[in-house]
């Protein structure tokens, strides 16, 4: 099969709509095979999860992403790259502003006894 046909049916409200709501329902399928998944099942699964993704990012209005990016595979896939990068970049960011807890870097452990009775 074809990975474009792939990529634009996941993109599709019903097959997103039928993906959430399947994780969500236990009784949803989206394969009538839902033990022994082929490879075509699996991508198809994967590029569900990666337009849901970016579908996520659209609805919290996520710079540089609109409509038209995720309907070009191009494009979307450039956004994906730029993403990951800005996570890194943010992550780091934050590591880097957390204060140690002593002069040494090391978390402090506090010991406790048990009291005997």
């Amino acid at each position: 099969m074809n990975i474009k046909i792939l990529r634009k049916l996941a993109r599709t409200s019903k097959y997103q709509l039928l993906y959430n709501n399947a994780k969500e329902l236990k009784n949803l399928r989206l394969f009538y095979n839902d033990i022994d998944l082929t490879a075509v099942q699996i991508l198809f699964l994967f590029w569900l999860g990666v337009y849901g993704s970016l579908y996520t990012d659209l609805a919290m209005n996520k710079k540089y992403l609109s409509e038209e990016v995720i309907e070009d595979d191009l494009r979307a896939e450039a956004y994906l790259v730029w993403s990951k990068e800005e996570n890194k970049k943010d992550y780091k960011d934050s590591e880097s502003k957390k204060t140690p807890v002593n002069d040494t870097g090391i978390p402090s452990v506090v010991f406790v006894s048990k009291k005997k009775k």
